[in-house]
């Protein structure tokens, strides 16, 4: 039995089936060996003479004391545990005691080396308290993740409560307005001889998210075919213009109304329906026309005429109330006899629509 460093070395065990299979082969062998050395000595002992039979004798005393020592029956014991199936087989093969302590020494330097770079490795001894602290800080930022998300969510209802009354705020002024748009642009495009007035009406792009896409505008002026608002003339603008004006004006009234040269593209059919139609709603709001028609001027209440003074090189305004003029029911009108003979006052002038015409320089 070769004697080896099993304090040193970690080795591979057998189970405890294997032990005990290990240990009964043990001690057939023993027996075995036993029964031999008896023969061996009996034939000695009748063969050779009384000083040969003392040192035979002697043999036996000694090996058999060897096997009884405590040391090498614990030896033994140990390296029957030791498992040698996974060596190598040229670790298997009986060497030369040269071979042997080269290949002890080639061991001893591996286990060196690696028992350095073990050495060699030094343990953070604050890794523990490392861990410590960023397990604090990814439990603080799990629970201000859950802080926010929960805000985040209940910013999300807020927002989606916001764009539901936004939406549906606008789509009930669209609505409004879009029919208004119609019922005004008939007005003031219908006449004797198109009593039906022409066609005028808002569409959007996309109705479940007006806000993601744009609105489009569409006017057909009388005896007209549908085309693109870029197509027709500076007047069916104006209308149409005005039209939208007057639509979004019914839905939120506002005070008054400064309307600058309006009637610029517009021929004298077209001003008189503007100026119908401001007449209609003078009572709901007043209105100030930058105009150089005279049509404006005489429906007008008051006028205010800008004019420049060469003497002083400066503008001067000048302002005239037609409301003086106006002739006043039962008084001042002249009576004039009729076709019967009889006798019927001048009928009243026409209600003035509230009306600022104010005239260029």
């Amino acid at each position: 039995l070769q004697k080896a460093r099993v304090d040193e070395v970690e080795l591979p065990m057998l189970d405890a089936a294997e032990e005990m299979d290990e240990d009964d082969e043990e001690n057939v062998e023993d027996s075995q060996a036993s029964e031999s050395a008896t023969r061996s000595s009996s034939r000695t002992r009748s063969s050779n003479s009384q000083s040969a039979t003392q040192e035979s004798t002697v043999t036996y005393s000694e090996h058999f004391s060897q096997r009884e020592d405590s040391k090498v029956a614990k030896d033994r014991k140990e390296a029957g545990k030791v498992d040698f199936s996974n060596m190598d087989e040229d670790l298997k093969i009986r060497r030369s005691a040269s071979e042997e302590e080269k290949l002890r020494k080639k061991f001893e330097s591996k286990i060196s080396k690696l028992t350095q770079e073990i050495e060699g490795i030094a343990p953070n001894m604050k890794a523990s308290d490392a861990f410590d602290t960023m397990t604090e800080k990814v439990k603080e930022t799990v629970d201000g993740f859950n802080t926010t998300k929960e805000e985040g969510r209940k910013a999300n209802e807020v927002f989606n409560k916001v764009r539901k009354a936004r939406s549906h705020k606008f789509n009930t002024a669209f609505k409004k307005i879009d029919a208004a748009l119609k019922i005004i642009y008939t007005d003031m495009t219908k006449s004797s001889k198109h009593p039906l007035g022409g066609n005028a009406y808002l569409s959007l792009d996309d109705s479940d998210e007006p806000y993601r896409g744009g609105m489009k505008f569409n006017a057909m002026p009388p005896m007209k075919r549908f085309r693109d608002m870029e197509q027709l003339s500076g007047g069916e603008k104006t209308m149409a213009a005005l039209s939208l004006l007057f639509a979004i004006h019914s839905y939120r009234p506002a005070p008054f109304f400064i309307m600058d040269e309006v009637d610029a593209a517009l021929d004298n059919v077209n001003v008189l329906k503007v100026c119908n139609y401001i007449r209609q709603r003078s009572d709901d709001f007043q209105c100030i026309v930058i105009s150089l028609k005279d049509m404006f001027y005489e429906r007008s209440e008051s006028l205010v005429g800008i004019c420049r003074d060469v003497s002083s090189s400066a503008s001067h305004s000048m302002t005239l109330d037609l409301t003086k003029f106006d002739r006043k029911p039962g008084r001042g009108g002249e009576k004039r006899a009729n076709e019967d003979g009889e006798n019927e006052a001048e009928a009243d002038p026409p209600k003035r629509p509230r009306t600022i015409a104010a005239g260029a320089e």
